[in-house]
């Protein structure tokens, strides 16, 4: 995805069409963020560069309206369409389409024109030029196919490793990092998404298909420290308490991981029992040290 953009940045890309990504993975795996990072790397005026549309809101056909406005005559007509309205502000925004699988038919239709031509005809009958915007659309379809597909590859990863340490090879080298295999993606991911939108025409029109996976270990402590050190700051500025925490406490928190939800599970679902847990480990300690 950053060389697809890079390339349209220094002038090398089809400018008669608008570059268009499809994101595949679980809930909670960054897919949005990672849409709100771009827009912020590409605008300096965020929301105006950023357009964020939830799907889920356009799920029947009437709601197509919404979506390019009311035509001449019906209730709403002036007050334009969601997208329509807000692309002729930034021809060049950055444009979300989250949870894209969720949308009617129709609305998908309206998406193709936008994808293939790179403009859209709103109610009133103007056309807005967005040639030079980014389309982005999320999606959970096939998400736990890619996740089962990613611990198997970590898995055989640190295998792998296992067996060249036990061999003494020279060129060990553990890593958290594996690639998604062009097999899969084709015999696996593509008739699933065909399936699900059931248009090849649609599918054809996506620049770049990104695989978001679970996350290892050392990504998931990352969190953790980032979510630490955001309730350090504010015991801090509100309390003036100081926070502090070793480890262990970042081994039990990611512990809570949870591979549906993804980094939501370790915000939200599992901080009290996790607490519980670093309490206990904490009272087994006080209790050795008072024995000995």
């Amino acid at each position: 995805m950053s060389t697809a953009i890079r390339r349209k940045e220094n002038g090398w890309y089809d400018e008669e069409h608008p570059l268009v990504f499809l994101f595949l993975g679980s809930s909670g795996i960054g897919k949005t963020e990672l849409a709100k990072q771009t827009a912020k790397y590409l605008h300096k005026d965020i929301k105006k560069g950023f357009i964020r549309l939830d799907m889920s809101e356009f799920q029947e056909r009437h709601e197509v309206a919404k979506f390019i406005g009311s035509p001449p005559g019906y209730v709403g007509h002036e007050e334009g369409g969601q997208l329509t309205k807000k692309l002729k502000q930034c021809p060049n925004a950055v444009v979300l389409f989250d949870e894209v699988d969720k949308a009617h038919p129709d609305v998908l239709t309206i998406m193709l024109q936008l994808f293939d031509e790179g403009r859209l005809t709103d109610g009133k009958g103007k056309t807005i030029d967005c040639k030079d915007a980014i389309f982005i659309m999320t999606s959970n379809v096939a998400s736990d196919e890619i996740a089962q597909h990613a611990l198997q590859l970590r898995q055989e990863t640190v295998e792998l490793s296992r067996k060249r340490i036990a061999e003494n090879l020279d060129d060990v080298q553990m890593t958290d990092k594996i690639t998604i295999s062009k097999q899969f993606k084709e015999n696996v991911i593509r008739p699933i998404l065909k399936a699900h939108f059931r248009r090849d025409e649609f599918l054809g029109r996506i620049n770049e298909i990104v695989y978001f996976l679970p996350f290892c270990h050392s990504e998931l402590i990352q969190l953790v420290n980032k979510e630490l050190s955001f309730w350090a700051k504010r015991a801090k500025a509100r309390h003036n308490i100081t926070l502090l925490w070793d480890r262990e406490v970042m081994d039990v928190l990611a512990d809570g991981y949870n591979l549906h939800y993804g980094a939501r599970s370790i915000k939200h679902e599992r901080l009290l029992q996790s607490s519980r847990k670093i309490i206990g480990m904490r009272q087994k300690r006080w209790q050795r040290a008072s024995a000995e």
